[in-house]
């Protein structure tokens, strides 16, 4: 499974739900996970677009943080 970089450092891992055929999404590093990407997935394409949207999200918010600094 593939593993996903924050624009902070933090390293995004998919791991097996342990006990179940399902998926979850964890930092490497342990914390809290923003709404986006708690709960359980039921394949790993579901949760890697979970992972791309919060990525993008952060990417956008990031930019609009910028342009207000100008």
């Amino acid at each position: 499974m593939k593993t996903y970089t924050t624009k902070g450092g933090k390293e995004i891992n998919v791991v097996r739900d342990q006990g179940t055929p399902h998926l979850k999404i964890q930092f490497a590093t342990g914390g809290e996970l923003p709404q986006e990407l708690s709960g359980i997935f039921t394949s790993e394409p579901f949760a890697e677009e979970a992972i791309k949207g919060y990525l993008g999200q952060q990417e956008t918010i990031s930019k609009s943080k910028k342009t207000k600094e100008k």
